[in-house]
């Protein structure tokens, strides 16, 4: 295999094979990286063993931060539920009374730490008195008080909150930031160029449709190649619509190029196009593919898979998908042609 400075080169084959690893250097800023995630989860873990009452995390869109919470819950089985987009402080209370003992995963609620109420409930949830001096279990009563009713309970579970800002400088937030621990996961573009790629060997699969890891890496390669024209900043949500680009494209339900595709999802906006654009309907291409299809399915498989990328620029899982489609066809005909046909009056 042959590297440009720090790419892979997907391109060159061994017996056949694609050859296709990460680069030595990849490997160590995975290893720095996968430092940070393990704060994360053990962290996480902490809130759910009850070691902490809480986390706060955050940092920008798109590294791993809800990914990272979520499969360390999973994984430890915890009992945990989440909410997201918008939340009263009312709404919080009534949320941490009906599962007392859950750890509450709060994500995407950075107006929520802003509501006067929601701060006054989060620091009692968080924190309390113990029992029997510094020896016994904590207590966090947790109230809510108006003026024609009181409403209280323990909580004994955790509360987990991932925003992308950090907490604002306000005295009761700062009250909050000395109960719980605060991680900023921040990743460099070297670190999550290598998450990318080490993603992109994995492959991709969306409802059956399969996009195997060399065509994943190349779709990797082309989004951290532009977005270094760019000056873009990379995150693992770019990859993985991506490959649902490459994927439009090769189902044909696109006219422009999953290059270009990419190109208009990083700049956000349409801009000159570097492969053609084909304006004929989804069926004529489909047709077209189609009849590539049966003129190579005879060949050698490998052979098969080169004239078929040569012709198309298309992945093998894509050719197997329009055989199929044949296959399909040629039985559907094969049934109408031996159909009974009904007796004429």
């Amino acid at each position: 295999m042959s590297k440009k400075g720090n790419r892979i080169d997907v391109n060159e084959r061994n017996e056949g094979t694609p050859r296709m690893c990460l680069s030595a250097e990849d490997q160590r800023h995975l290893v720095k990286l996968e430092q940070k995630f393990q704060l994360v989860r053990d962290r996480t873990e902490g809130v759910v063993t009850g070691s902490a009452t809480g986390m706060y995390l955050h940092g920008d869109g798109g590294v791993g931060k809800s990914f990272t919470v979520l499969e360390t819950l999973q994984r430890l089985k915890a009992h945990f539920v989440v909410f997201n987009s918008r939340m009263t402080g009312r709404g919080l209370y009534n949320q941490l009374e009906k599962y007392p003992d859950a750890t509450h995963v709060l994500e995407d609620l950075e107006p929520l730490t802003r509501d006067r109420g929601a701060q006054g409930v989060l620091r009692s949830a968080l924190w309390g008195q113990r029992r029997d001096g510094d020896r016994g279990p904590m207590e966090r009563l947790v109230t809510w008080t108006t003026y024609r009713m009181e409403h209280s309970f323990i909580f004994s579970g955790g509360i987990i909150l991932i925003g992308n800002r950090p907490l604002a400088d306000l005295p009761e937030l700062n009250a909050v930031r000395t109960r719980i621990s605060v991680v900023h996961l921040q990743a460099s573009d070297p670190e999550l160029r290598a998450l990318m790629r080490k993603v992109a060997l994995k492959g991709f699969e969306h409802e059956g449709r399969e996009l195997p890891p060399s065509e994943c890496l190349e779709v990797c390669e082309f989004i951290i190649e532009q977005s270094m024209a760019l000056h873009w900043q990379l995150n693992m949500r770019a990859l993985v619509n991506s490959f649902q680009d490459r994927l439009q494209w090769e189902e044909n339900e696109s006219g422009c190029h999953w290059r270009d595709l990419v190109a208009s999802r990083l700049r956000e906006r349409p801009t000159w196009f570097r492969e053609e654009v084909v304006v004929s309907g989804r069926a004529a291409r489909k047709a077209a593919e189609q009849q590539i299809a049966s003129e190579i399915k005879d060949l050698p498989r490998e052979e098969r898979a080169r004239a078929w990328r040569e012709r198309t620029g298309k992945s093998e899982p894509a050719l197997y998908r329009r055989l199929r489609e044949l296959e399909q066809s040629d039985s559907h005909k094969v049934r109408s042609d031996n159909a009974p046909v009904g007796k004429s009056r």
